[in-house]
């Protein structure tokens, strides 16, 4: 085989997996490849391979309970049902409140864990031992077209349609890959609203502030709902730990009159915010880190 035709089967073979560890290495004529030159990078491989299953399965544990939490409980299902109870009603206010009404009224949402329910997905990912879930993952996790309605978010939303009142789901899901499979998932599902104009993905800039902006040029927005710090117009993106703290408590009076909050113990901002580069630090580092907030 030739060398060009090696590389490109290589090449191949690594994009059509979801993820590819370690580089390509481009195989040479037998004549100029030393047995020592190769043997370094197996190993790197391989050892590559373990330590990202070892990250893997420690994230798949240190998760379980919190999904096991969003699967099962009760006390989830009650969160969900409350959420979308106080934005319906602030949604009727504003109906009915000429004031409100010198541009149209929008609501603004995210979809993933917010309207949208991924944890069968995340259990079925996390019981065969893997709890990362990185970009890859979730390409992969959308185009199944099997993300699940949250508890009573097909009637909340066919409720604000009924209103009157537009409907913006501004999420995170990387547009160019995914736009197709979540507009497919969204209608089945029973959703309105569901077309370029209000299903507003990322494209460029995974900063919503950007969208919520063009958003209320047009529209006066009543609510804004999501399940990380990152889905409503405050700047917490990129933010420390304690600066995401701050944020928050200096926007308290806005938290069920203007945001409301919805649930996350899997994933979020909130994961990253814990140290720097901390998706990347070993499962010893993690558990360091871990182990100092649980005990401040």
């Amino acid at each position: 085989m030739k060398r060009s035709s090696l590389a490109w089967y290589v090449a191949v073979a690594c994009l059509g997996g979801s993820l590819c560890v370690g580089s390509v290495v481009q195989a040479d004529s037998p004549s100029t490849v030393k047995a020592s030159s190769i043997v370094p990078t197996t190993v790197t491989t391989q050892a590559e391979q373990a330590a990202l299953k070892q990250k893997q399965q420690y994230q798949a544990d240190t998760e379980t309970m919190g999904l096991l939490w969003m699967r099962t409980s009760a006390e989830y299902r009650a969160l969900a049902y409350q959420g979308y109870n106080v934005a319906l009603n602030l949604v009727k206010m504003a109906v009915a409140d000429p004031s409100h009404q010198r541009k149209p009224l929008a609501i603004v949402l995210d979809a993933d864990e917010t309207v949208v329910d991924n944890t069968k997905l995340m259990g079925e990912s996390i019981a065969n031992g893997n709890g990362r879930f990185d970009a890859p993952w979730w390409r992969q996790a959308v185009h199944q077209g099997k993300s699940q309605a949250m508890p009573g978010a097909v009637e909340f939303l066919n409720e604000v349609h009924k209103q009157g009142v537009e409907i913006f789901y501004v999420s995170n899901r990387y547009a160019p890959v995914n736009y197709d499979a979540t507009v497919q998932n969204f209608k089945e599902l029973g959703f309105p609203s569901v077309d370029k104009d209000h299903v507003l993905l990322f494209e460029k800039d995974s900063d919503k502030q950007p969208r919520f902006d063009a958003i209320a040029k047009k529209y006066n927005v009543i609510v804004y709902m999501g399940d990380n710090a990152g889905d409503f117009p405050i700047g917490t993106k990129g933010k420390t730990l304690a600066e995401r703290n701050g944020i928050i408590d200096a926007h308290k009076e806005d938290f069920g009159t203007t945001f409301v909050v919805f649930p996350n113990p899997a994933y979020g901002s909130w994961v990253s915010a814990l140290a720097k580069g901390y998706q990347n630090l070993s499962p010893e580092e993690q558990k360091q880190v871990n182990n100092q907030y649980l005990q401040q």
